[in-house]
């Protein structure tokens, strides 16, 4: 979907149905979160974010901060990163916030980074990393580039 594609459709329907423009975007964010973890074929954990004036759009996927289980390991490791291995590269995030991985940057598919995550079975650390704030409470952080986690 085009950028200018999400926003006439947000506006259209909005006016046609009467429905605030803010569910009809959250709606379009969660199809496109769905859409893209069809196509991983994996239980992972998306995230889109699309710009409300503009109509751009990031995918990211996204592990949450956890304490590993009592066996070392992790419950969901799709889905979860253990706290020490998120504190490699961020010494201040805490336990329930998010780390994410930028897949889709204006709705363009990073295809180098895909394939990097597919060919590590989705067990990836981050590098160059930057903050990054979303709509939710949640802290989280977006990468660059992923390295392999220890």
């Amino acid at each position: 979907m085009e950028n200018k594609e999400i926003l006439l459709v947000a506006d259209t329907v909005s006016n046609e149905k009467g429905v605030d423009r803010e569910i009809i975007f959250e709606a379009i964010e969660a199809a496109l979160a769905s859409a893209t973890r069809k196509k991983h074929q994996q239980d992972i954990d998306v995230r889109v974010d699309i710009d409300r004036s503009s109509g751009d759009y990031d995918t990211y996927r996204r592990w949450e901060v956890v304490e590993p289980a009592e066996n070392g390991g992790l419950e969901e490791p799709l889905r979860q990163i253990t706290l020490e291995a998120a504190q490699v590269d961020d010494p201040e995030i805490q336990l329930g916030d998010f780390v994410h991985f930028v897949l889709f940057a204006n709705g363009k598919y990073r295809r180098a980074a895909a394939a990097y995550v597919a060919a590590k079975g989705g067990q990836i650390g981050w590098s160059r990393s930057m903050s990054h704030r979303p709509r939710s409470r949640s802290s989280c952080r977006k990468s660059a580039r992923p390295s392999v986690a220890r």
